[in-house]
């Protein structure tokens, strides 16, 4: 048997095989296309553009990276919700998750993380018309208040652990528990820290509630399958590298200029 009758045996056993079978990044690179699963509604990393309908923000620029270093794939966004990621991921529903993703144990206990590329917290939001009734916690924290959060994530643990007087109230999606804030049909938001900051910017119906006092901080990074280490490996590398040339400050900048950084450790590296 020639080598190269071995190579193309081996080319064709591989296309045969179940695609969960198959190396993940041989996949995206023979495919030309990376799926990356992405809410589509958090504020500065995934969201839609009001006017146009196009999906922006900082993981979309970043993600306009990661393409070109790999050759110029197309980067197919998957919708998710912070709900059913994990079991979407190992379903290969996409190749990995980005969605300014905070990094937990919970989370780790069934599939891996990125290197952090972020970090946040969590906000309250309220309204302008309310900001000097709720300084604290415990200004919002009274029976006839309602607490919106989006369900499934970091924001719905947070309502529900800090809130026990109040009404936490699931939503499911940011922008349905904004529109509540909005109408008067709840009176704060839990959101994370970097998308309380750009909503308050750029509406000027709702503050941050003490921005500086940010609560339970985590890195945000990309989540991965487990046995994916070749695509993990791959995705460290690059994240290093856009850290490194100033390309990933220069991104943070764009969508969060001036982002608080009182009391936060040093960017990861």
């Amino acid at each position: 048997m020639t080598f190269r009758f071995l190579l193309l045996a081996l080319s064709l056993l591989a296309s045969a095989l179940p695609a969960a079978a198959q190396d993940r990044m041989e996949r995206i690179l023979s495919s030309k296309v990376l799926r990356v699963g992405t809410t589509m509604d958090t504020p500065v990393f995934s969201m839609r553009n009001a006017t146009s309908g196009q999906l922006e923000g900082l993981d979309m620029d970043a993600l306009a990276t990661l393409s070109q270093a790999l050759g110029g794939v197309k980067v197919e966004y998957v919708k998710m919700t912070f709900g059913t990621m994990l079991t979407d991921l190992l379903a290969d529903k996409f190749d990995f998750a980005m969605s300014g993703m905070g990094r937990t144990l919970e989370r780790a206990r069934t599939a891996t993380f990125s290197r952090p590329y972020m970090r946040y917290g969590k906000l309250l939001i309220v309204r302008a018309a309310d900001k000097d009734k709720y300084h604290s916690l415990e200004d919002l924290d009274k029976a006839g208040l309602k607490i919106a959060y989006n369900q499934g994530g970091l924001n719905e643990r947070f309502a529900k652990v800090r809130f026990k007087n109040a009404a936490p109230a699931g939503y499911a999606s940011n922008e349905l528990a904004y529109a509540d804030l909005i109408d008067g049909k709840a009176d704060a938001q839990v959101a994370d820290s970097t998308s309380a900051v750009y909503l308050a910017a750029k509406d000027p119906r709702v503050v941050v509630m003490n921005p500086q006092n940010v609560f339970d901080p985590v890195y945000v990074a990309i989540l991965i399958r487990r046995e994916d280490q070749t695509l993990l490996n791959y995705i460290n590398i690059w994240l290093d590298q856009i850290e490194m040339d100033g390309t990933l400050a220069k991104i943070r900048n764009k969508w969060l200029p001036g982002y608080p950084t009182a009391g936060w450790p040093s960017e990861p590296r």
